[in-house]
């Protein structure tokens, strides 16, 4: 433990955990395993970090947890370590977990994130940068989210989610382009507007994937940055993509 680190009272730290300078362990916290904490997070109460996964293949094997800097938990969020010898769950910079966020062994989440309240997260899922996940929203087990996402609350996410869209609903639908999100980002005019015609094509022209894939190819914008990360998602995608678009949504 960093000698500019705090810890409240009550927390429960084990022998094998490595906490940060400027990381705050509020009361109540239990911590514990192969557990790796960077700097200035904040642990508000009662966050339990580092404990075995909730999945019966787990036999005791060593894994961990990973988490970087800048973090926020609040009030009995929990963090699983990884199920398997040597594997973990990693956590990025600068996200935000609000109340009773659970997340499960194997994930990864990248940064710069809100979790709401009661968002969660089942084994192996991969959250990447920027995005806000609503209350009360369950993400099924080896899913992928792409950056700049925005999920409305009490959803249902059983595919992979592309980068740069809003997806709201159980079953789940594509409701238009994240472009507030874009914009409160930082990014840039231009790639914004190639990321509404990446949109239009492969949510708004009745193609299928592969017919979309192919109409891409054909334009110049194809090559921009943000238009091919959207296209290596979803080349990646492994459980399939949200595609059906809400039909009362226009963009």
């Amino acid at each position: 433990i960093h000698d500019q680190a705090e810890i409240a009272a009550y927390v429960t730290i084990g022998p094998i955990v490595t906490i940060g300078a400027g990381t705050v362990v509020g009361p109540h916290c239990h911590i514990e395993g192969h557990t790796t904490i960077g700097a200035n997070n904040k642990f508000i109460a009662h966050v339990s970090i580092g404990c075995p996964p909730q999945d019966i293949k787990y036999k005791g094997e060593e894994s961990f947890v990973e988490i970087g800097d800048g973090n926020m938990f609040r009030e009995f969020v929990t963090v699983h370590k990884g199920e398997g010898a040597g594997t973990k769950t990693i956590i990025g910079n600068e996200n935000l977990f609000m109340a009773y966020v659970h997340v499960a062994h194997n994930c990864v989440i990248g940064s710069k994130n809100i979790l709401a309240n009661c968002v969660t997260l089942a084994g192996h899922v991969k959250l990447g940068n920027r995005m806000v996940l609503g209350g009360l929203t369950g993400i099924h087990q080896f899913c992928q989210i792409g950056d700049y996402v925005m999920i409305g609350g009490m959803s249902k996410i059983v595919k992979d989610v592309p980068p740069f869209i809003k997806v709201d609903g159980n079953p789940a639908r594509v409701v238009g382009l994240n472009a507030v999100g874009l914009k409160r980002n930082n990014v840039a005019k231009e790639g914004i507007d190639v990321i509404r015609l990446v949109y239009k094509v492969f949510f708004r022209s009745g193609l299928n994937v592969s017919q979309a894939n192919e109409e891409m190819k054909k334009l110049p914008e194809a090559q921009h940055p943000l238009a091919q990360q959207f296209l290596e998602f979803v080349a990646a995608s492994k459980r399939g993509i949200y595609k059906r678009v809400r039909e009362s949504i226009t963009e």
